[in-house]
């Protein structure tokens, strides 16, 4: 066993405790067998890897606790074959190099990737719409605002909901959303909540960054958002999560079009979901408590005096078995999923954020509703007077066996 007691670059002693990072597991079936792809739900891994079903297990047992020798213990018992101590080797120095594994080298790695996202003069647009790209949404907006009806009268909108769905399956919601305020004054500053798909943070977490789109270049309002700060305490320390999310990008893009991209100021900020089993605090017990952020925000917006919309980018319901969750889609199911919406969003057209998510909380939100912390936080921010359902819609992908939900609101304030 000496050998056992040696560590050389490229491999591990035996009493080390790897910690796989968080990944999700992908079944692929083809002439050899099942493999499953492995990749990095953060998207912060820049390669996934294909391994076969019993690795599964050792990647089970990669919790930080168990040494690799007791990991090989564990799959002789449960295969009744010894595990090589190459082919282990093998499998963490490939885990290692694609950051699989927490530890030193996935610490350098993130660091870079974060100090290179804030280094950068703005946040670049993806998805085929960046400044470099011939692809221009404003055609699209333009049809869409085209067949959507104007707000009616009753004064200043202060807020709307509008989805983070690709911009032709969400099209009802986002023209009745964007529609009511296509003829408002171009606010001062737009707050838009999103939720956070990929990032690390568990809490409240915003940008300094400004946006740059095919649109144009729109500023960040970080004076605005170093008195949330000031009030809340640090919001960016994970601001890396905004690089790849796409819930504020999509509206960047629509405001742009709206009222010209140098015409008001954004604070960006993703919202945790306040329905786990610690509420509106953080999961992993760092960072800011969600109601106490919304409450302060609230509280700054009223103490500022400058026009502020708030907008949140917010998808409701995600069901069928392309998101693990049978049976598969048919118009009982979608009728059910209509009806647990409708339920939800009672609570919203209330103006009651504790309801809203107390409602989904005590159902065990079963139809994957999954951007709770940002209209939670508009409700809670803005304690608005007045709430109009505008819109609601079931984007059914039949095909691919999914269906996701959106709504569109417009909220008025006590002046309006």
């Amino acid at each position: 066993m000496a050998d056992d007691q040696t560590q050389t670059e490229g491999s591990w002693a035996l009493d080390e405790r790897p910690k796989l990072r968080p990944v999700s597991a992908t079944a692929v079936p083809g002439e050899s067998g099942t493999r499953i792809v492995i990749s990095d739900p953060a998207r912060l891994s820049p390669i996934t890897l294909s391994v076969s079903e019993p690795v599964i297990l050792i990647l089970s047992l990669l919790d930080g606790c168990h040494t690799l020798e007791e990991v090989r213990e564990g799959f002789e018992k449960q295969f009744g074959q010894p595990l090589a101590r190459e082919t282990l080797d093998r499998l963490i120095a490939g885990l290692k190099s694609g950051y699989f594994l927490e530890g030193a080298a996935f610490d350098m790695f993130y660091q870079g990737l974060v100090d290179e996202y804030r280094a950068a003069p703005a946040r670049v647009s993806g998805d085929g719409l960046s400044p470099e790209s011939d692809e221009n949404p404003t055609s699209t907006f333009d049809g869409i605002l085209d067949a959507s009806p104007a707000a009616a009268p009753g004064g200043l909108i202060r807020g709307i909901i509008a989805p983070h769905l690709d911009y032709s399956r969400g099209e009802p919601c986002y023209g009745a959303a964007y529609g009511v305020i296509r003829n408002r004054p171009a606010p001062d500053r737009v707050v838009i909540l999103g939720t956070n798909h990929f990032g690390r943070s568990t809490s409240v977490c915003a940008t300094g960054k400004d946006f740059h789109t095919s649109l144009g270049l729109t500023r960040c309002d970080t004076e605005f958002l170093l008195a949330l700060e000031t009030a809340c305490g640090p919001l960016r320390e994970s601001e890396l999560d905004h690089q790849r999310e796409h819930s504020i990008e999509l509206q960047v893009l629509w405001l742009q079009h709206l009222f010209g991209a140098d015409q008001f100021r954004i604070v960006p900020i993703l919202c945790p979901d306040p329905c786990g089993p610690t509420g509106t605090g953080p999961m992993d017990g760092r960072g800011v408590d969600l109601r106490d952020f919304a409450e302060r925000l609230g509280q700054l917006i009223r103490d500022d005096g400058q026009d502020t919309l708030v907008v949140a980018g917010a998808d409701l319901s995600h069901v069928g078995t392309f998101f693990g969750s049978p049976p598969r889609l048919d118009d009982d199911l979608l009728e059910r999923v209509r009806t647990q919406d409708t339920q939800a969003l009672d609570h919203v057209e209330a103006c009651d954020p504790a309801a809203f998510v107390a409602y989904l909380s005590e159902t065990g939100n079963p139809t994957n509703i999954c951007s709770a912390g940002c209209i939670f936080t508009l409700l809670t921010a803005l304690a608005p007077r007045t709430a109009t359902k505008l819109a609601y819609h079931q984007a059914v992908h039949k095909e691919m066996d999914n269906c996701v939900t959106c709504t569109a609101f417009e909220f008025r304030g006590a002046d309006g």
